[in-house]
Order: structure tokens, then C-alpha cells, then sequence
């Protein structure tokens, strides 16, 4: 009996870091699942790259990396197994060089051959910004990425979230219930309440 979006418009441009803020429940969460084609709007339409989501799906997701809230890891498994696997999985031929620079990437390289049941939350966090950048995609979408952390790991997502726009042209989706943290790293804001729209406009202006 909840419609969790009502009626939600909005477009990311290319290059840029896009804020999706609003409170826990605000449909979020909701929006980023039916992006990713991992559930189905009632209405409505998506396109992602110029393309129509519903008639290429494979195609588009190909190009997006993302992570939804916390990730689910393997604890047995080591960082670099996580990356191994993962790539396997999209049935991409990534070569270990690629794979170290991603660790790198996210501050994990040293840590590269540890058991993930030996990371700390803000570790795993990494580690799973980690899977979302493997397959070096175009459009990054991360759900709520500083979730449960400690200041410092807030800060290296924050750093990370900026390198990724800044230094490698890509466009990264960022959602928030954090106002703070939104507007230290967004070009752009959205702000939803109940699934609806309230404000969207540049960071600056907002």
C-alpha cells in the first residue's frame, strides 16, 4: 500500500558527482534498486547512456558499477579473491595489474591478500567500492557509501568519491541521508521526501 516513489523526475549529467539526499525511508534506496534493474517500476521510464533500461539492460549495466548500502563478502575470502571473483562473474578477462590498481585505488593494496573476516567495516566498505570499480565502468551508483563509519573512513570515502570525478572523468551517483557529507562532494543535489521530489539544483545555489 506505499508508492516509496511518487512521480520522480531527475537527469545526471555526465562527469559529474550527483547527491540524492533524504531522511532513512525516503525512497532512496528504492529508486537506485530500480536503476539498476534489480526491481521493476510500476511507471514510468529510465534510460541510462541514451539507452532505454528495459530494452538493454545488459548492455547499460555493463557500464555501471555500484553498491548498494553494506556489501555482502565472503569472509574466507582475501581482497584480491573478492576482485578475482567478481570479475570471473562478469565474465570479464581483467588482468591482475588492473586488479592491484583498483586496491590501490581504494587504499587495500597492502591488505590485498588478507581475509576480508580481518577487515574493519570501513575496510569492507572500501573493499566494496572496490567490486564496483573493477570492471572500470562509466557511471559509479553508491548507496549510502559512508554508512556506520568513523570519521576517517568517512573522509577516505569522501576522498576517493572525488578522485573518482575529478582525476578519472567518471560519473558518480551518491546517495545520503547526510547533508554534511552530500554537499562536500556534489555538484549537483536531489532531495526526495516520502518518494517525491522537494528541491534539485546545483550545490552551490542549494
Amino acid at each position: 500500500n506505499l508508492k516509496a516513489v511518487d512521480d520522480l523526475s531527475f537527469e545526471v549529467k555526465e562527469g559529474e558527482v550527483f547527491g540524492f539526499l533524504g531522511q532513512n525511508g525516503s525512497g532512496k534506496s528504492t529508486t537506485i534498486r530500480m536503476l539498476l534493474s534489480l526491481i521493476h517500476p510500476t511507471s514510468g521510464h529510465i534510460e541510462l547512456f541514451g539507452m532505454p533500461l528495459e530494452r538493454n539492460r545488459n548492455e547499460i549495466l555493463e557500464k555501471v558499477g555500484a553498491i548498494i548500502e553494506r556489501p555482502d563478502l565472503y569472509p574466507y575470502l582475501s581482497a584480491k579473491e573478492h576482485l578475482q571473483l567478481f570479475a570471473k562473474v562478469r565474465k570479464q578477462k581483467i588482468p591482475g595489474s588492473a586488479i592491484d590498481a583498483t586496491l590501490e585505488k581504494v587504499g587495500l593494496l597492502d591488505r590485498a591478500s588478507d581475509k576480508v573476516q580481518t577487515f574493519s567495516l570501513g575496510m569492507k566498505q572500501r573493499l566494496g567500492i572496490a567490486i564496483a570499480l573493477v570492471h572500470n565502468p562509466q557511471l559509479i551508483i553508491l548507496d549510502e557509501p559512508t554508512n556506520g563509519l568513523d570519521p576517517q573512513g568517512i573522509a577516505d570515502i569522501r576522498s576517493l568519491i572525488q578522485t573518482l570525478s575529478r582525476e578519472e572523468g567518471k560519473t558518480v551517483l551518491v546517495s545520503s541521508h547526510l547533508l554534511s557529507e552530500i554537499e562536500q562532494v556534489a555538484t549537483q543535489i536531489l532531495i526526495i521526501h516520502k518518494g517525491k521530489k522537494m528541491v534539485e539544483g546545483a550545490t552551490k545555489d542549494l
